[in-house]
Protein backbone atom coordinates (compact mmCIF):
# COMPACT_ATOMS: atom_id res chain seq x y z
CA UNK A 1 0.00 0.00 0.00
CA UNK A 2 1.30 3.21 -1.01
CA UNK A 3 2.42 5.85 2.28
CA UNK A 4 0.69 9.21 1.92
CA UNK A 5 4.59 10.39 1.97
CA UNK A 6 5.10 8.25 -1.84
CA UNK A 7 2.09 9.67 -2.36
CA UNK A 8 3.22 13.13 -2.14
CA UNK A 9 6.31 12.93 -3.17
CA UNK A 10 8.02 15.26 -5.63
CA UNK A 11 9.25 12.91 -8.42
CA UNK A 12 6.47 11.01 -8.12
CA UNK A 13 4.97 13.70 -10.34
CA UNK A 14 8.24 14.70 -11.64
CA UNK A 15 7.99 18.06 -10.06
CA UNK A 16 10.37 20.62 -8.64
CA UNK A 17 10.50 21.70 -5.10
CA UNK A 18 9.69 24.66 -6.35
CA UNK A 19 6.93 23.82 -9.11
CA UNK A 20 5.19 22.40 -6.21
CA UNK A 21 5.10 25.51 -4.46
CA UNK A 22 4.14 27.05 -7.06
CA UNK A 23 0.76 24.74 -7.48
CA UNK A 24 0.24 24.69 -3.86
CA UNK A 25 -0.03 28.88 -4.14
CA UNK A 26 -2.44 28.36 -7.14
CA UNK A 27 -4.44 25.48 -5.08
CA UNK A 28 -4.79 27.92 -1.89
CA UNK A 29 -5.90 30.77 -4.38
CA UNK A 30 -8.44 29.07 -5.44
CA UNK A 31 -9.71 27.87 -2.52
CA UNK A 32 -9.59 31.36 -0.84
CA UNK A 33 -11.28 32.96 -3.72
CA UNK A 34 -14.32 30.63 -3.93
CA UNK A 35 -15.05 31.60 -0.11
CA UNK A 36 -13.16 34.95 0.51
CA UNK A 37 -13.07 36.71 -2.71
CA UNK A 38 -15.03 35.59 -5.91
CA UNK A 39 -12.54 37.31 -9.15
CA UNK A 40 -9.03 36.07 -7.84
CA UNK A 41 -9.08 32.72 -9.30
CA UNK A 42 -8.17 34.18 -12.45
CA UNK A 43 -4.40 34.52 -10.45
CA UNK A 44 -4.45 30.88 -10.63
CA UNK A 45 -4.48 30.12 -14.15
CA UNK A 46 -1.23 31.40 -15.06
CA UNK A 47 0.70 29.94 -11.82
CA UNK A 48 -0.51 26.35 -13.01
CA UNK A 49 0.46 27.44 -16.45
CA UNK A 50 3.80 28.15 -15.14
CA UNK A 51 3.98 24.17 -14.20
CA UNK A 52 1.98 22.18 -16.60
CA UNK A 53 1.52 22.75 -20.41
CA UNK A 54 -2.30 24.78 -20.82
CA UNK A 55 -4.40 22.12 -21.92
CA UNK A 56 -3.44 19.41 -19.18
CA UNK A 57 -3.40 22.67 -16.28
CA UNK A 58 -7.08 23.44 -17.38
CA UNK A 59 -8.16 19.90 -16.84
CA UNK A 60 -5.82 19.42 -13.63
CA UNK A 61 -7.54 22.48 -12.33
CA UNK A 62 -11.16 21.48 -12.80
CA UNK A 63 -11.51 18.96 -9.85
CA UNK A 64 -9.58 21.15 -7.97
CA UNK A 65 -12.62 24.44 -8.65
CA UNK A 66 -15.45 21.71 -8.00
CA UNK A 67 -14.00 20.43 -4.42
CA UNK A 68 -13.74 24.42 -3.50
CA UNK A 69 -17.08 24.82 -4.81
CA UNK A 70 -18.32 22.32 -2.11
CA UNK A 71 -16.95 24.00 0.50
CA UNK A 72 -18.01 27.35 -0.81
CA UNK A 73 -21.76 26.36 -1.41
CA UNK A 74 -21.86 24.45 1.97
CA UNK A 75 -20.84 27.68 3.67
CA UNK A 76 -22.80 30.35 1.81
CA UNK A 77 -25.96 28.35 0.32
CA UNK A 78 -28.44 30.03 2.58
CA UNK A 79 -27.27 33.19 0.94
CA UNK A 80 -27.74 32.48 -3.02
CA UNK A 81 -30.60 33.77 -4.88
CA UNK A 82 -32.21 31.43 -7.29
CA UNK A 83 -33.80 34.01 -9.45
CA UNK A 84 -30.19 35.17 -10.50
CA UNK A 85 -28.85 31.74 -10.90
CA UNK A 86 -31.18 29.79 -13.08
CA UNK A 87 -31.65 31.94 -16.27
CA UNK A 88 -27.77 32.97 -16.22
CA UNK A 89 -27.32 28.83 -15.90
CA UNK A 90 -28.73 28.20 -19.12
CA UNK A 91 -26.69 30.41 -20.79
CA UNK A 92 -23.59 29.03 -18.78
CA UNK A 93 -24.32 26.03 -20.36
CA UNK A 94 -24.71 26.69 -23.84
CA UNK A 95 -21.11 29.00 -23.48
CA UNK A 96 -19.46 25.91 -22.61
CA UNK A 97 -20.72 23.93 -25.55
CA UNK A 98 -20.01 26.64 -28.03
CA UNK A 99 -16.41 26.86 -26.40
CA UNK A 100 -15.45 23.94 -28.74
CA UNK A 101 -16.14 25.16 -31.86
CA UNK A 102 -14.85 29.32 -30.91
CA UNK A 103 -11.04 27.35 -29.46
CA UNK A 104 -11.14 26.14 -33.13
CA UNK A 105 -11.89 29.38 -34.86
CA UNK A 106 -9.86 32.05 -32.15
CA UNK A 107 -6.74 31.69 -31.40
CA UNK A 108 -5.78 31.68 -27.81
CA UNK A 109 -3.81 35.30 -27.78
CA UNK A 110 -7.11 37.04 -30.05
CA UNK A 111 -9.17 35.21 -27.55
CA UNK A 112 -7.63 36.63 -24.70
CA UNK A 113 -7.77 40.85 -25.95
CA UNK A 114 -11.41 39.94 -26.76
CA UNK A 115 -12.43 38.83 -22.88
CA UNK A 116 -9.64 41.03 -21.60
CA UNK A 117 -11.39 44.18 -23.26
CA UNK A 118 -15.02 43.47 -22.26
CA UNK A 119 -14.41 43.21 -18.76
CA UNK A 120 -12.47 46.20 -18.70
CA UNK A 121 -15.66 47.90 -20.27
CA UNK A 122 -17.43 46.02 -17.73
CA UNK A 123 -15.29 47.68 -14.89
CA UNK A 124 -15.54 51.03 -15.98
CA UNK A 125 -19.33 50.34 -16.58
CA UNK A 126 -19.92 49.01 -13.39
CA UNK A 127 -17.95 51.48 -11.38
CA UNK A 128 -19.73 54.64 -13.69
CA UNK A 129 -23.41 52.80 -12.18
CA UNK A 130 -22.66 52.45 -8.27
CA UNK A 131 -21.20 55.85 -8.58
CA UNK A 132 -24.59 57.00 -10.10
CA UNK A 133 -26.33 55.45 -7.79
CA UNK A 134 -24.90 56.41 -5.44
CA UNK A 135 -26.08 59.91 -6.37
CA UNK A 136 -29.54 58.50 -5.73
CA UNK A 137 -29.12 56.72 -2.49
CA UNK A 138 -30.67 53.90 -4.46
CA UNK A 139 -28.19 51.01 -3.73
CA UNK A 140 -31.43 48.53 -3.90
CA UNK A 141 -30.43 44.82 -5.48
CA UNK A 142 -31.86 44.36 -8.90
CA UNK A 143 -35.01 42.55 -8.76
CA UNK A 144 -34.41 40.45 -11.84
CA UNK A 145 -31.78 40.30 -14.27
CA UNK A 146 -33.18 41.16 -17.32
CA UNK A 147 -32.62 38.48 -20.10
CA UNK A 148 -30.11 39.83 -22.02
CA UNK A 149 -28.36 40.68 -19.05
CA UNK A 150 -27.73 37.38 -17.97
CA UNK A 151 -27.44 35.97 -21.65
CA UNK A 152 -24.63 38.14 -22.24
CA UNK A 153 -22.77 37.18 -18.85
CA UNK A 154 -23.73 33.42 -18.99
CA UNK A 155 -22.80 32.64 -22.56
CA UNK A 156 -19.43 34.35 -22.13
CA UNK A 157 -18.49 33.21 -18.43
CA UNK A 158 -19.37 29.16 -20.24
CA UNK A 159 -16.70 30.34 -22.96
CA UNK A 160 -13.87 31.43 -20.80
CA UNK A 161 -14.26 29.12 -18.20
CA UNK A 162 -14.03 26.34 -20.25
CA UNK A 163 -11.06 27.65 -22.37
CA UNK A 164 -9.34 28.63 -19.78
CA UNK A 165 -11.32 28.31 -15.81
CA UNK A 166 -11.11 32.22 -15.92
CA UNK A 167 -14.32 33.69 -15.53
CA UNK A 168 -14.42 34.38 -12.16
CA UNK A 169 -13.98 38.04 -13.10
CA UNK A 170 -16.87 37.74 -15.38
CA UNK A 171 -19.62 36.34 -12.46
CA UNK A 172 -18.19 38.51 -9.89
CA UNK A 173 -19.06 41.74 -12.28
CA UNK A 174 -22.46 40.14 -12.98
CA UNK A 175 -23.53 39.94 -9.10
CA UNK A 176 -21.67 43.46 -8.95
CA UNK A 177 -24.13 44.67 -11.59
CA UNK A 178 -27.36 43.20 -10.14
CA UNK A 179 -25.93 45.40 -6.91
CA UNK A 180 -26.29 41.90 -4.45
CA UNK A 181 -24.21 42.29 -1.11
CA UNK A 182 -21.52 41.06 0.05
CA UNK A 183 -23.13 37.54 1.09
CA UNK A 184 -25.34 37.18 -1.73
CA UNK A 185 -22.55 37.39 -4.01
CA UNK A 186 -20.49 35.36 -2.43
CA UNK A 187 -23.78 32.86 -2.05
CA UNK A 188 -24.74 32.81 -5.46
CA UNK A 189 -21.32 33.11 -6.55
CA UNK A 190 -20.77 29.48 -5.14
CA UNK A 191 -23.93 27.83 -6.55
CA UNK A 192 -23.88 29.14 -10.51
CA UNK A 193 -19.74 28.04 -10.46
CA UNK A 194 -20.61 24.33 -8.43
CA UNK A 195 -23.06 23.85 -11.48
CA UNK A 196 -20.82 25.23 -14.32
CA UNK A 197 -17.64 22.96 -13.23
CA UNK A 198 -19.92 19.86 -13.32
CA UNK A 199 -20.99 21.20 -17.67
CA UNK A 200 -17.74 21.09 -17.96
CA UNK A 201 -17.11 17.35 -17.34
CA UNK A 202 -18.29 15.53 -20.34
CA UNK A 203 -16.36 18.52 -22.64
CA UNK A 204 -12.78 17.91 -20.78
CA UNK A 205 -13.67 14.45 -20.93
CA UNK A 206 -14.36 13.89 -24.71
CA UNK A 207 -10.91 15.98 -25.05
CA UNK A 208 -9.35 13.95 -23.20
CA UNK A 209 -8.24 16.96 -20.08
CA UNK A 210 -8.93 14.77 -17.29
CA UNK A 211 -7.25 11.38 -16.64
CA UNK A 212 -6.84 9.28 -13.20
CA UNK A 213 -3.70 11.01 -12.89
CA UNK A 214 -4.56 14.15 -12.76
CA UNK A 215 -7.31 13.06 -9.79
CA UNK A 216 -4.75 11.60 -8.07
CA UNK A 217 -2.95 15.23 -7.89
CA UNK A 218 -6.01 16.91 -7.41
CA UNK A 219 -7.19 14.42 -4.33
CA UNK A 220 -3.29 15.43 -2.67
CA UNK A 221 -4.42 18.69 -2.70
CA UNK A 222 -7.76 18.09 -0.53
CA UNK A 223 -5.80 19.73 2.31
CA UNK A 224 -4.60 22.89 0.66
CA UNK A 225 -7.78 23.84 -1.22
CA UNK A 226 -9.89 23.32 2.89
CA UNK A 227 -7.10 25.48 4.73
CA UNK A 228 -7.33 28.33 1.42
CA UNK A 229 -11.20 27.90 1.94
CA UNK A 230 -10.91 28.71 5.45
CA UNK A 231 -8.95 31.69 5.34
CA UNK A 232 -11.57 32.72 2.72
CA UNK A 233 -14.22 32.57 5.07
CA UNK A 234 -12.49 34.47 7.76
CA UNK A 235 -11.68 37.39 5.62
CA UNK A 236 -14.88 37.36 4.08
CA UNK A 237 -16.36 38.32 7.87
CA UNK A 238 -13.55 40.98 8.50
CA UNK A 239 -13.92 43.04 5.28
CA UNK A 240 -16.53 45.96 4.80
CA UNK A 241 -18.94 45.78 2.04
CA UNK A 242 -17.88 48.70 0.64
CA UNK A 243 -14.08 47.36 0.19
CA UNK A 244 -15.26 44.38 -0.79
CA UNK A 245 -16.46 45.21 -3.92
CA UNK A 246 -14.13 47.60 -4.80
CA UNK A 247 -11.66 44.94 -4.56
CA UNK A 248 -13.19 42.70 -6.76
CA UNK A 249 -13.53 45.60 -8.83
CA UNK A 250 -9.90 46.35 -9.27
CA UNK A 251 -9.03 42.75 -9.49
CA UNK A 252 -11.15 42.67 -12.51
CA UNK A 253 -9.44 45.61 -14.22
CA UNK A 254 -6.31 43.92 -13.57
CA UNK A 255 -7.06 40.47 -14.82
CA UNK A 256 -8.26 42.36 -18.06
CA UNK A 257 -5.30 44.41 -18.46
CA UNK A 258 -3.28 41.18 -17.67
CA UNK A 259 -5.23 39.36 -20.62
CA UNK A 260 -4.75 42.27 -23.09
CA UNK A 261 -1.00 42.31 -22.67
CA UNK A 262 0.11 38.74 -21.99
Amino acid sequence: MTSLYEFLSLGRWGLSFSSWGVFCLAVFIVGFAKTGLPGITILAVPLVAMVFPPKISVGLMLPIYMLADVLSVWNYRRFAKSRYCLPYLLFVGLGVWSASFVAGAVDDRTFGVIIGWTVAVLVTLSAGTDFLQKRKKNLEPVEAPPLVMSAFFGMTAGLVSALANAAGPIMALYMILARLDKFSILGTTAVCSFFMNWFKVPLFLTLDMLSVETLKLDIATIPIIVLGGLAGIVFAKKLPQEAFKKLILVLALASSIKLILS
